[in-house]
């Protein structure tokens, strides 16, 4: 009897156990913490509140004007686990404020005061995200001066960690219903200048435009990768990325969780769970997104699914119901990510083609014309100028969402003709037409079937159209724009309304061609005195773009060779040398510039343009190819077996053009003509001169490509032996070329 009763008891509390948790929850009543006098609703659409209370109970809503009116109303019923929801019909934003109270059976319990209705965005991202107004070029001086901003732009800010930790503690594996430390601020708090710049720029010129309430929520960490904003259930849903991210380390199971000890900044879901999720009930029109550095190592193909599924999972979780959640995304600044150069401009690439995809919800720009100075404290990585890329997220918002352009996204290449010696590039998304941000067109290099890029002109011909060609190169084949670190100077833009230019894609136009893409040499038009270096945090900056120790050099106006400037050389010295800098010194060790081009051993020729305009000739002793510090080769006069020539006092300009195949080590004529092989790797380029009293204008290196392969040379001249051991280089050299034609 006793084992029966046993049994029936054991029996009970099973099925007890079992059975659907439906008892009540006596939780405390109150709202999320992410809602606040000041906040904003999304204007036209269901705004809803969020917290807790006691099981069953009854929650109502009432929302007032200024004057105590009441202009909307909800209920709801509290769910069994202490949670509910209600919502009231959000009015057309309006510079008006209201009033929101909530009630638990007829008896209030919050208070939201000074509430507006308007237009709501999301800003995610990482660091450049995340950079504060306080440090952006700008916000600085404000933030110095006090000054105060509109009260009805309305910000969300949404701590770095829980609660505002200073460092993670606490780092949820399940997406979170609340967010401990977040709270909304106005354009006249103090705390304004902690927001995002970016997102700052972009609502204030939505603002403007609009003309109503702007409101931001502010959730963006520094460091963060792709895979922390995706919730883990919706990666589960997309296989093909779940093991990409098994692949990378970046996606943990429940079981492999420690919520003291997960990655925050790379792990599956850690910032969706803290930052987004909470905020599935706020209904925002959009999203503005700034990241990618963090991922820039990875595949291309991994970032474009990753944002498709993000893009997905923020449609669903923000219930946007027309078409998939607007998108806008700013391409990465530069940085040398990489010892490959060539990474940047390709992840930028990239990042059209990942807009292309889903063109009605996407739209992207470039941002490699903006100045690249940055706050010491905060790196290089981190350039100061965040006001242009608000900006142009406005523009593109204004476009995409609100209908006021017809292209919101920056123009990419729609098809290319050969003709005439020239490739005429048509594009895509050119808003009001092509311009050029300066006086002429930069960046552009072109190719023929060799693959070796070289510098091209270039002119808008339409609306559309741009022409580009290399007088060099008869038949072009491929064209690149851009492309290359050190591309500040690239100007072409699409104008919108005539004062807002957003500038053109980076592109390849035929990425199967190209075996030698060309790096922007900015120092060989003698245009800027000095050049942007991207480096370490400490060697960053502004670099004089010649550079002697001989002679005087400054920047001049008077009568270049083509341009505004050419570079002017005065010397009392009767030899004297000038060089572009293009290395630097770390301790004991002189180490190219990054993103510099060192590989010269494609080129045929070197040209340059000078003017004698003294009384005297000055003779070029030699343009010494520096392999490092102590090894040369001199290039031929073209034409000639002699590396110098005399530059005479006519005052008029001369083109002196340089045989890259006919290379002597050491400036030594009389010995073996070595190919431009030689020059797969300089470190320095060294124009000598000779003369007395000498003031040389010095303008325009230009290269042409090398399409066949040249052998050594033996035919050194008897006239050009300087010396006796010149002297018996020519025999040697002689024997040495007879040996060659035998066995050849």
């Amino acid at each position: 009897m006793m084992k029966k009763t046993i049994s029936i008891l054991l029996a009970l509390i099973l099925a007890f156990c079992c059975m659907p948790a439906t008892y009540a929850v006596d939780a405390e009543t109150k709202l999320y913490t992410v809602y606040g006098d000041g906040m904003l609703f999304q204007q036209n659409d269901e705004a809803i509140l969020a917290g807790t209370a006691k099981a069953g109970s009854e929650i109502s809503v009432t929302l007032f004007d200024e004057n105590g009116i009441v202009i909307e109303t909800g209920e709801s019923a509290t769910k069994q686990d202490g949670t509910f929801t209600v919502s009231f019909d959000s009015p057309e934003g309006a510079f008006k404020e209201y009033t929101v109270t909530v009630e638990e059976n007829g008896k209030e319990f919050a208070r939201l005061s000074r509430v507006v209705f308007g237009e709501l965005w999301l800003a995610s991202g990482q660091s450049n995200m995340q950079y504060p107004l306080g440090q952006a070029k700008g916000g600085l001086e404000d933030s110095l001066s006090g000054t105060k901003y509109s009260e009805w732009l309305r910000v969300l800010i949404v701590p770095s960690y829980r609660n505002n930790e200073p460092v993670p503690t606490f780092i949820p594996d399940e997406p979170m219903v609340d967010i401990e430390g977040a709270y909304w601020i106005d354009g006249k708090s103090d705390h304004i200048y902690g927001m995002s710049a970016v997102a700052f720029y972009f609502a204030s010129e939505m603002l403007t435009e609009l003309d109503m309430p702007i409101g931001i929520l502010n959730a963006a960490l520094g460091g963060s990768s792709i895979a922390s904003w995706i919730s883990r259930e919706k990666v589960d849903s997309e296989p093909e990325l779940a093991k990409m991210m098994r692949d990378y380390g970046a996606y943990k199971t429940s079981e492999e969780w420690s919520e003291k000890d997960q990655n925050v900044y790379t792990d599956i879901g850690t910032n969706y769970n803290h930052k987004i999720e909470a905020l599935k009930n706020f209904r925002p029109v959009g999203m503005i997104w700034y990241q990618g550095e963090s991922d820039i190592g990875y595949p291309k193909e991994y970032y474009s699914l990753a944002m498709d599924t993000m893009q997905e999972l923020y449609t669903e979780v923000f219930s946007y119901d027309k078409g998939l959640f607007p998108l806008i995304y700013t391409n990465l600044a530069e940085y040398f990510y990489t010892t490959d150069g060539m990474v940047l401009p390709d992840r930028n690439i990239a990042f059209s083609k990942i807009q292309a995809n889903h063109p009605e919800s996407r739209a992207t720009f470039g941002i490699y014309d903006l100045p690249i100075t940055y706050v010491p404290i905060v790196g290089v990585i981190h350039p100061e100028h965040k006001q242009e890329i608000g900006e142009r997220m406005a523009l593109c918002a204004k476009g995409m969402v609100y209908d006021k352009f017809e292209t919101y996204t920056a123009a990419t290449v729609n098809s290319v003709e050969a003709k005439d010696g020239s490739l005429y590039i048509t594009f895509n998304n050119v808003g009001d037409g092509l311009v050029a941000m300066g006086d002429e067109l930069l960046g552009f290099a072109v190719c023929g079937e060799d693959g070796i890029y070289l510098e091209a002109k270039a002119e808008i011909v339409s609306t559309d159209t741009v022409r580009v060609w290399n007088e060099t190169i008869e038949n072009p084949v491929s064209a690149t724009y851009a492309y290359c670190m050190g591309n500040g100077r690239s100007n072409l833009a699409a104008s919108y309304e005539g004062e807002n230019p957003l500038p053109v894609s980076i592109f390849i136009t035929d990425e199967t061609v190209g075996t030698h893409y060309w790096t922007d040499k900015q120092w060989a038009d003698c245009e800027a005195e000095e050049i942007w270096h991207t480096m370490t945090d400490a060697d960053s900056g502004y670099y004089p773009s010649w550079v002697s120790e001989t002679a005087e050099l400054y920047r001049s106006n008077e009568a270049p060779y083509s341009g505004d400037y050419c570079m002017r050389i005065l010397s009392d010295k009767k030899k004297f040398a000038v060089k572009p800098l293009l290395t630097y010194e770390e301790g004991m060790k002189e180490k190219s510039f990054w993103g510099t081009d060192t590989d010269y051993s494609d080129y045929d020729t070197m040209s340059f343009c000078v003017r004698n305009n003294g009384e005297l000739d000055i003779t070029l002793d030699a343009v010494k190819f520096y392999k490092n510090a102590s090894m040369w080769h001199a290039p031929a006069i073209i034409g000639t077996t002699d590396p110098s020539t005399v530059i005479p006092a006519d005052g008029e300009w001369h083109i002196i053009t340089l045989d890259l195949n006919r290379l002597y080590l050491h400036g030594n004529e009389g010995g073996v003509a070595f190919t431009n092989e030689k020059l797969e790797k300089v470190k320095n380029i060294e124009f000598c001169f000779s003369g007395e009293n000498s003031d040389l204008s010095f303008d325009d290196v230009t290269f042409t490509a090398s399409s066949e392969k040249v052998k050594v040379q033996f035919d050194s001249q008897f006239e050009n032996a300087d010396g006796i051991f010149e002297f018996f280089c020519v025999i040697v050299t002689r024997f040495l070329g007879l040996f060659a034609k035998i066995f050849r």
